[in-house]
Parts: C-alpha cells; sequence; structure tokens
C-alpha cells in the first residue's frame, strides 16, 4: 500500500514520466477494484437474476446458489447476467462465503456427522440454526472451503465475500486464533487471485484482524454489520466506547487503501437518515437493510 501511495505521489508531478514507464494495464492493476462502487447490496435469499440485472448496484452480494445446493447454483449465464446494468456497463458480483460455520444445507455436508462429527465441527449456532461452528484452521475444513471456492472462481464471480471471519473471538483459549485466520483468508485471497487475477476479496467482521499488515495486503475490502446500531438489541444505538474501537481498526484498513462498508439493520426511518449522515461523514459505503437479507436494498 506504501508504493502505491507513492506511485500516485510521482504521477501527480511526473505524468509524462509515469506514462513512459508504465503500460496501461499495469496503471489499471494499481487501481483499487472497489473504488467505483457508491451503491451496493447484499440478496441471500429469494435471489432473482433479473431484479439484480435491473437494479442501478455498483456491487451485489449474493449466494452463489439459489438453495445452498450443487443443483442450485447459478450458472456461468445467469451471474453475467447479474454483471451487467441495465446500460450495459458492469457491476461487480461476489459470492458469500462462510469461512467460520458449517451450513448443514451446502453440499459438502454428510448427514452421518449428526451422529459422527468430523473433529473440526463443533456446536450449532443457536441463533442460526443448522450453522456450526468450525475450528477453522484445521486442513480438513479449509480443505473443503478450497474446493467450494473454485466452485465460485468458475462460475465467473468477480470475487468472496468472507462471512464467519470473526470465528475466532470464539476461541478465548487460543492464543494464535487471530493469527490463524489472518493465514486462513491470505490463503483464500492467495488461491483465488493466482486462478483468477483481480478476483476480489472482501471480508466482514472481525475488524480487529486489520492491526495486521498481512491481512491487510490480502484483502481488498471490509464488511461492518452493526457498526452504529444493533450489536446487542435491534435498533439500540452502540455505546461509543463500542464504536471507536471498531472504527479505529476500519479507519486504519481505510487509510491502508481498503473500501470499507457498512450495514445496519434499521427500521426507524430517523434513525437511518440520522446513521446514514453519520457514515458518509467516516466516508464508508453504506448499506441499510433487513436483517434476514432477502431483498437487495430494503430502505
Amino acid at each position: 500500500m506504501f508504493y502505491l501511495r507513492f506511485v500516485l505521489a510521482v504521477v501527480a508531478f511526473s505524468p509524462l514520466v509515469f506514462l513512459l514507464s508504465c503500460s496501461s494495464d499495469k496503471v489499471e492493476e494499481m487501481q483499487a477494484p472497489l473504488n467505483d462502487v457508491s451503491k451496493w447490496g447484499v440478496q441471500l435469499q429469494d435471489i432473482e437474476i433479473k431484479k439484480i440485472h435491473q437494479s442501478d448496484l455498483d456491487l451485489v452480494v449474493i449466494d452463489y446458489s439459489k438453495d445452498g445446493t450443487a443443483l442450485g447454483r447459478f450458472s456461468r449465464y445467469e451471474v453475467a447476467k447479474a454483471k451487467q446494468k441495465p446500460d450495459g456497463s458492469r457491476r461487480l458480483v461476489l459470492a458469500y462465503l462462510s469461512i467460520g460455520e458449517a451450513e448443514d444445507y451446502r453440499d459438502y455436508w454428510k448427514d452421518s456427522w449428526q451422529a459422527n462429527p468430523p473433529d473440526w465441527l463443533g456446536d450449532e449456532n443457536p441463533n442460526w440454526p443448522g450453522n456450526y461452528t468450525v475450528k477453522f484452521w484445521q486442513p480438513e475444513w479449509q480443505g473443503l472451503i478450497m474446493a467450494y471456492l473454485k466452485h465460485i472462481i468458475s462460475a465467473g464471480y468477480d470475487g468472496v465475500y468472507l462471512d464467519g471471519v470473526d470465528v475466532f473471538q470464539r476461541y478465548k483459549d487460543r492464543t494464535d486464533a487471530q493469527a490463524n485466520m489472518v493465514e486462513f483468508v491470505g490463503k483464500i485471497s492467495r488461491l483465488a487471485k493466482a486462478q483468477a487475477p483481480g478476483f476480489i476479496v472482501v471480508s466482514q467482521n472481525g475488524e480487529e484482524l486489520l492491526k495486521y499488515p498481512e491481512y491487510r495486503g490480502e484483502i481488498d475490502g471490509i464488511s461492518k454489520e452493526d457498526l452504529l446500531y444493533g450489536a446487542y438489541h435491534d435498533g439500540a444505538r452502540n455505546g461509543s466506547q463500542l464504536i471507536d474501537w471498531s472504527w479505529g481498526f476500519l479507519k486504519e484498513g481505510r487509510d491502508d487503501g481498503l473500501s470499507v462498508f457498512v450495514i445496519e439493520y434499521l427500521e426507524e426511518a430517523g434513525k437511518r437518515q440520522r446513521a446514514r449522515q453519520e457514515l458518509d461523514e467516516l466516508g464508508v459505503i453504506s448499506l441499510f437493510t433487513r436483517r434476514p437479507l432477502d431483498t437487495l436494498v430494503a430502505f
């Protein structure tokens, strides 16, 4: 990131020298892939490719399957259609990928795990039935994720949206849990970018990992849920200490060139208006929607 800022400084003073020394392809590579995103949406249920195509969003995050199964996967044609705006210009389409929990409706799931779970499979999430905490550092789980990632790449998605990154917080007794997650996300990023140059990696939550320079170097953006409201109760304002703690890490990522996205689940119009203004002042890309994520943009 320091190199990029240095190059930009050189451009400001010596554009002719820069243009003579770099090809147009190289210039494009050094541009952050999410710089042009101002409107975005996340939809993980009831996905309709036609509605995505008709929207004016610059970026959309969807599940790679209508129902989570292999049979329900969106085809390359459908993904390509979703990537096209009505005016013919491009939007980015990222595939949702949970790396911190196993989901019992995915094609990697085996029914036998209920009675005889593998060593890496943990307890069911009481808030999300069918989702199970995983020991994410174990090779078998990472292998399943890498295989899943290859399906996403082959379907033509622009990138992945990594959920469950903050699962390391559940392993308080594991001193290297954060480092293990940084390493795991790095593996995902390097594999994807090697197979599909320009592939985008956005992580969700777990913002304290942004203190690691190597982590900031592996991802292109970070999304944070409930930055201002709803961390403990829907619609309730978070305490200033919690907001400042999260924003301290997010700002470090933003200052290092990462795009920062924030999702707020706010039903009350007045709170949404105030939150939108506050988030605009922070320079993040905000989204106000419903927690089930069953529509592109709820408000």
